[in-house]
């Protein structure tokens, strides 16, 4: 075994981290105010006094070496004394802190001290351990001498501590690395169109860059991708996340990961779900005094990865509850901790890029290699702007500040300040329904941050108050307001919106590609795959700011198994489409007679959907209807009634961009034709248009940034449903007098064959020729 290299802080804390788990948002408040009070208490050290020392040393212990790298807050000088000063924030009373309160942290401090020794040829150091209470600013200190040998005695035995756990870990990375010579493909054969893949992605992931693959829906790419990138897992810090937009993307991921494990793979993968998905209380609240998960669950976690690690390999949100049950600690943050040691992380893009959930220990610490797999990457571009945006309601405002009127003065009093500040900025401007500027009002800012601290100190000594869940709903959506301020630029905008129900002051992002840019610079190789990436350079300025190369996947299905058509002859731009309903409901007509089967029509929006349903007569059909804001359990049965045996033709009633647009798959017969009206153009809005002035500004054509581009890629992605497998066979059917341009012509995939219909053609005895010729 070469040199093992270490993270002290990584080390002590899995060693040694005892009791309760905090809330996400209240370690992030600690790490804040802990960051200020290191720095106002280190501006006191004197001028041969050191601070943020960097520092690395080697150990041998039982004929191995281990380098041990971290970063001391102080060394100082007193005399000829040396001391090494570990500086805590705290909110427990200093009366009750002595050096063994927080094991940690003492152990923390004691291994920089036999670093410094070592490293410096030290007889002896003394260690401080200051504590600073965060709400009185007052200051205790733990001081303790220690010889070296003393020291050098500490280090042998955390060191051999570690190494009970690490032989486990490293007995596993053994067998992955020895599995993974050789990895056989997770299926019996290779698709044309997968070779190509499996080939570009490992080369991108071994020369660490940035690949565009746009490969057609079918292809494979999940099996694919994963494949090309475990085999280019060559050091114990490389992590393949493979992320995703929706739950069916990660269900194929896990579903490959198994069957690379049936093919011999030892390998760690998990699944990160949302908190409330994980959550095994009927409400989601972490703090320890109400939560029993929460309470001691440092004490309990490390035997709770252990029995995980040693027993089991892929993880989803099922088994990690199960462990979180039986070991009584939090699923969710129990993933996280998971998710340390996994070689393969599957989850939402938001845990990589959202600025509000994002891994920080991935992602800022640089404890890891991540290499990034972007499944469906064509949603990263609206993801990321969402991600980056926030919205404050002024309806909600007011209702919380009437909820809190029994609370105390202080809290009372910062909710009205929030509120005249939201007030304040909207009236300066109340002359238009939408208002827009470069920067957020500095008085609202600042009543935030003041509420926030205020609204979490009554978090924290709030435990079973009747108005608990309001107060924390708020406080999270009033930090989140402010954590995306942080990351405010020229490419953001704050608005004003006034609505005949309510007023919402929002800050807009048009543009993520500056911190998701940043991202993937950091990763150690990316890909972004997709079938519907054109224009490649659209995606690639709005996702890596221009870097990445691209590699076009043929498509491995014979083109002749769809039968597509392209009606140019009927208008559906919005003030046209009371006239193309005729047109459109003969087409369906013709695609349920042409052949019993399943069928998907998709409409440019919800409503218009209802004025074409009206004058559809669906009474020989199975009629199925989308609808807005529906649940998971709501989808999941349309979906079963959708699949369902008939003896009659069935139709789905969708709209682009919906559930059953993309990333849900129709195998064989499940789904024998789609019908596209219109071309998918986003609806106009004002902050569409946002988007329109931002791109012209910036010298290109600001329409087809915000409009052409996003829509075509719906209609590629509902095309790409029907055929999922060189076995499958089926129609298509595209309507609108704008497929008939340049512009769109351009758009389509390369793989499309198809014939144009214009205003004297009629589908039906295409789609009888189509389906005569191939069933006969």
């Amino acid at each position: 075994m070469g040199i093992l290299t270490i993270g002290v802080r990584e080390m002590v804390m899995f060693l040694y981290q005892s009791g309760d788990l905090e809330s996400a948002s209240g370690r992030r408040r600690m790490q804040l105010l802990g960051q200020r009070m290191h720095q106002i208490h280190q501006q006191n050290y004197g001028n041969t006094d050191e601070s943020e020392v960097a520092i690395a040393t080697q150990f041998s212990t039982d004929n191995r070496t281990v380098r041990l790298s971290g970063r001391i807050d102080g060394v100082l000088h007193r005399g000829k004394t040396v001391v090494v000063e570990e500086i805590k924030s705290t909110q427990t009373s200093l009366e009750l802190i002595d050096e063994t309160t927080f094991p940690a942290h003492l152990m923390q401090a004691k291994t920089y001290a036999a670093m410094i020794a070592k490293q410096r040829s030290l007889e002896e150091v003394e260690v401080w351990l200051t504590y600073i209470h965060v709400e009185t600013h007052a200051i205790k200190t733990v001081k303790k001498r220690h010889t070296n040998r003393a020291l050098l005695d500490h280090i042998e035995l955390m060191l051999r501590r570690y190494f009970d756990w690490f032989d486990v870990y490293n007995t596993h990375l053994e067998n992955k690395m020895k599995t993974l010579k050789g990895l056989a493909f997770p299926y019996d054969t290779m698709r044309e169109g997968q070779a190509h893949l499996v080939g570009a992605v490992r080369r991108t992931m071994i020369e660490g860059e940035t690949l565009y693959a746009v490969a057609p829906t079918g292809v494979g790419k999940t099996a694919a991708t994963l494949h090309a990138a475990l085999t280019t897992l060559a050091h114990p810090d490389d992590k393949v996340f493979y992320l995703t937009a929706k739950n069916a993307g990660k269900t194929i991921a896990v579903e490959t990961m198994e069957r690379f494990k049936q093919r011999g793979l030892t390998i760690k993968a998990i699944t990160l779900n949302s908190k409330e998905n994980m959550c095994l209380m009927d409400e989601v609240d972490c703090d320890p005094a109400l939560c029993p998960y929460a309470k001691g669950f440092y004490d309990r976690v490390r035997g709770a990865l252990h029995d995980l690690f040693v027993h089991d390999d892929v993880y989803d949100a099922t088994l990690l509850k199960q462990y979180g049950e039986f070991h009584r600690i939090c699923p969710h943050e129990f993933a996280l901790n998971v998710a340390e040691l996994s070689d393969v992380v599957i989850a939402d893009y938001n845990y990589v890029f959202d600025p509000r959930v994002r891994l920080i220990r991935f992602f800022e610490e640089g404890s890891v290699r991540p290499k990034l797999l972007v499944d469906e990457a064509h949603n990263l571009v609206e993801r990321s702007r969402q991600m980056y945006s926030a919205t404050l309601s002024m309806n909600d405002v007011e209702a919380f500040q009437a909820i809190v009127s029994t609370l105390g003065s202080r809290e009372k009093a910062c909710v009205n300040d929030v509120l005249d500040a939201m007030r304040s900025a909207v009236m300066t401007r109340c002359d238009r329904s939408f208002y827009v500027a470069e920067r957020v009002d500095g008085d609202l800012l600042g009543s935030l941050e003041n509420a926030c601290e205020i609204l979490g100190s009554w978090l924290d000594s709030h435990k079973q108050h009747a108005l608990r869940k309001a107060v924390r709903e708020t406080y999270f959506e009033w930090l989140a307001f402010l954590r995306v301020h942080e990351h405010v630029d020229e490419a953001f905008r704050f608005t004003i919106e006034h609505t005949d129900h309510e007023t919402t002051l929002s800050i807009v992002c048009l543009d993520a590609s500056g911190p998701v840019s940043q991202t993937f610079r950091e990763s150690a190789g990316n890909v972004l795959f997709s079938a519907t990436l054109k224009p490649v350079d659209y995606f690639r300025r709005l996702l890596t700011k221009g870097i990445g190369e691209t590699f076009t996947v043929p498509s491995p299905f014979d083109p002749d198994r769809l039968g597509m058509w392209v009606d140019v002859s009927t208008s559906v731009k919005y003030r046209d489409r009371p006239c193309s309903v005729p047109r459109i409901v003969d087409s369906i007509y013709a695609l349920l007679e042409g052949r019993r089967g399943n069928y998907i029509v998709f409409f440019p929006s919800y409503a218009f959907m209802r004025t074409v349903l009206a004058a559809f007569d669906g009474e020989p059909y199975d009629v199925l209807v989308e609808t807005p804001g529906a649940i998971l359990t709501e989808k999941q049965r349309l979906t079963r009634a959708f699949l369902a045996p008939s003896p009659r033709s069935k139709v789905l009633f969708s709209v682009l961009g919906g559930s059953y647009a993309e990333g849900v798959d129709f195998p064989g017969e499940a789904l024998v034709g789609v019908f596209v009206i219109g071309v998918g153009l986003p609806q106009v809005n004002p902050k569409q248009a946002l988007l329109r002035e931002y791109f012209n500004a910036q010298g290109l054509d600001g329409f087809h940034y915000a409009y052409t581009f996003p829509g075509m890629n719906k209609v590629v992605q509902a095309v790409g449903r029907v055929i999922r497998s060189s076995d499958d066979l089926g129609v298509a059917l595209l309507m609108d007098t704008r497929y008939d341009t340049d512009v769109y012509r351009d758009l389509f995939p390369d793989h499309w064959r198809f014939d144009y219909l214009f205003e004297n053609d009629y589908p039906y005895e295409r789609l009888q020729a189509f389906w005569k010729q191939r069933t006969t």
